[in-house]
């Protein structure tokens, strides 16, 4: 495991939209890496952000939940021109953030930019009063293929690429796909050393709330009895872990985004670390 004194060639750092993360000093602590030669992806969601504009318009959001547990928002085709500028709105204060250390940091936002390919789920499966429905009208997709050129570009420019979870479909058409998911991707295309996945808990808990029951260290063939512990929105942080593994990324840590130091603290192992294989792996 690397620590916050060793250097990383390549990283990918996912951080969360929803209220109760923190950026400020994860900025930091990037801008310190970056100056010393390693190269980063950011990858953000925008989930506030969406709420906010939502509240603001008084647009009433549909979430809905798929037969195997996951929760997502129906996007439709208006949901998905506010979920783009709710994503325009978070980059743009990562990209003055980032400026205050002097840094240089590229949204990368398609049309003009193109990283993620993704594939339009025609309908989706929801579980309605214990009934599954199919619901059309969805503008979210999965990612098929990344293209990393322009991300090698920056890099040899002395910039960070910052991607926002949207996508291009066959067809030209703009898809939202699921942050972590893209990070993922991401950092498959890019042959990362570490995928650090920062959202406002602790890492992988075997108890709901209670930090003292985090999962510090698993692999790959423990996904069927992480799968078990895994609620909510971690049930696809999970998918992504295994994404990234088996694209040969070398570690995985899910870290929390409310520490002082979250990037350090999170490669220092305090989280939940997860690696293709390891010696004495336990959950």
């Amino acid at each position: 495991m690397e620590s916050q004194g060793q250097t990383i060639s390549r990283g990918v750092v996912k951080i969360g939209g929803a209220k109760g993360n923190k950026y400020d000093d994860l900025i930091g602590e990037m801008a310190e890496r970056l100056r010393r030669g390693e190269r980063w992806v950011l990858v953000h969601g925008a989930s506030s952000f969406m709420e906010d504009l939502s509240k603001e318009l008084n647009i009433e959001p549909k979430y809905v939940t798929s037969p195997s547990g996951f929760k997502s928002r129906f996007v439709s085709k208006s949901d998905l021109t506010l979920f783009r500028s709710a994503c325009c709105l978070f980059s743009v204060s990562l990209v003055n953030l980032f400026g205050k250390f002097g840094i240089n940091a590229v949204p990368l936002y398609p049309p003009d930019s193109i990283s993620a390919i993704a594939t339009r789920k025609d309908f989706l499966r929801v579980l309605e009063g214990g009934k599954v429905r199919l619901m059309r009208g969805n503008y979210s997709g999965y990612i098929t293929s990344f293209v990393n050129e322009e991300i090698y570009s920056l890099w040899e420019a002395g910039a960070i690429p910052i991607l926002p979870p949207l996508a291009v479909a066959d067809d030209g058409e703009f898809l939202n796909v699921d942050g972590d998911r893209m990070a993922a991707a991401a950092a498959a295309s890019l042959k990362a050393d570490v995928l650090v996945i920062l959202s406002n808990v602790p890492g992988l808990l075997k108890v709901p709330n209670d930090a003292n029951t985090a999962i510090r260290r698993a692999s790959l063939k423990d996904m069927p009895v992480l799968e078990n512990y895994a609620l909510g929105n971690m049930k696809r942080k999970l998918l992504a872990v295994k994404e990234a593994l088996e694209g040969g990324v070398g570690s995985v840590i899910i870290g929390d985004s409310r520490q002082e130091r979250p990037l350090n603290t999170a490669l220092d192992g305090k989280g939940t670390v997860l690696c293709r294989d390891f010696m004495e792996a336990a959950v």
